[in-house]
């Protein structure tokens, strides 16, 4: 039986230079196109021992991380390949990574912040490679980010609003459908997340508590649900007596909702959701916090700005080292990354405690 031969443009991984390289035969030239198209070919060229080979056979075995954090590491996959792929993991050395890096920062189509990413992937690969004996050492482990990225960093919006301007946007939204939400996020610190995967029964009313133990979060198909973060996520808050009468009213309103003429309503239980029950997308939320936020005349942020807020006002606030150590349970920080991330925010704290040594210096005199 006649059949064709599949080749592609290749590497010579020991000379650098380009030559063609046979993939495989087959029964006609429709089925060679096919494979190509199906991407068999491209799975086929993947050879072992290469980078290539090492960073997809690393992504694949992570299944300890969430649908999020796999996303991201197989967009960078491709991006490693580009310019690493085909060199035989032995071979790899210091200055290929270097290089490879300087390229990405220099070429103006990824952020900082990606180019980080894609560093990450590979760094981690090289490294269970180093754990299994494959190679001796890492030739990416002290490989630095470029000091600069020729794509321009995004301007950023305000870290967070004074309380003016919280107490503006609250007042504005009372009567939102997610009022609530707003709520918990300005003046709470849950993330969009904790927010949009909060159901009714985590609500406590004798207790006055709010369970969060879940969250939701923008994947590339729209939103997924996933665990807390860390244990220290996973937490329970006590809520005030306005947040509580604020999810009351949320429970009447959606009461209403469901005896709508013609209403096919979707009980998931859940606290914020849509017109029909259902899941809210991440992104649906930040269309509907923008517009909140541009009627109620306040400065743009975003929802994790809501949370910067709650956090700056709460620890601007705070007397004593107890009351920091339950605003970090209520954010579901640990008490350091509370303090290294909200040091801004201690002024206020610090001129208290020296107003106090004054005062005790005075007792004493």
């Amino acid at each position: 039986m006649a059949t064709d031969a599949l080749a592609v443009d290749g590497i010579d991984t020991a000379t650098g230079k380009h030559r063609p390289r046979q993939l495989g035969t087959y029964p006609s030239q429709r089925s060679a196109l096919a494979a190509v198209r199906s991407g068999q070919a491209d799975r086929r060229s993947i050879e072992r021992g290469t980078v290539s080979w090492l960073v997809r056979r690393y992504v694949a075995g992570r299944t300890d991380i969430t649908l999020k954090s796999r996303e991201s590491y197989e967009w960078a996959i491709p991006h490693i390949e580009a310019g690493l792929g085909a060199i035989p993991v032995s071979r790899l050395d210091r200055q290929d990574v270097a290089e490879w890096i300087e390229r990405l920062a220099a070429a103006g189509e990824l952020s900082r912040r990606s180019v980080q990413i894609c560093r990450t992937v590979l760094r981690a690969a090289l490294a269970e490679a180093v754990d299994e004996g494959l190679i001796a050492r890492s030739p990416a482990a002290r490989v630095a980010l470029p000091r600069t990225v020729a794509k321009p960093a995004k301007v950023k919006e305000i870290d967070a609003w004074d309380a003016a301007d919280v107490n503006r946007f609250l007042d504005a939204t009372r009567e939102h459908r997610w009022a609530v939400a707003f709520r918990l996020g300005a003046l709470y610190g849950l993330r969009r997340s904790e927010v949009l995967a909060l159901h009714w029964d985590d609500l406590d009313i004798d207790a006055q508590t709010l369970r969060i133990d879940q969250s939701v979060v923008a994947v590339s198909t729209g939103a997924a649900w996933s665990d807390a973060k860390n244990e220290r996520s996973r937490r329970r808050i006590p809520l005030d007596d306005e947040t509580l009468r604020a999810l009351k009213r949320r429970r009447t309103e959606q009461a209403s909702e469901r005896l709508l003429p013609g209403s096919s309503w979707e009980d998931h239980d859940l606290i914020i959701a849509t017109r029909l029950g259902g899941l809210v997308l991440p992104r649906s939320y930040d269309r509907a916090l923008a517009l909140a936020i541009d009627k109620a005349g306040v400065p743009r942020i975003t929802s994790h700005g809501l949370r910067h807020t709650a956090a700056t006002h709460m620890v601007a606030g705070a007397t004593d080292i107890g009351q920091l150590r339950a605003i970090a349970d209520i954010l579901g920080h640990s008490p350091d990354i509370l303090m290294k991330t909200y040091a801004h925010a201690m002024p206020a704290s610090t001129s208290a405690v020296v107003s106090g040594i004054a005062e005790r210096s005075r007792l004493t005199s």
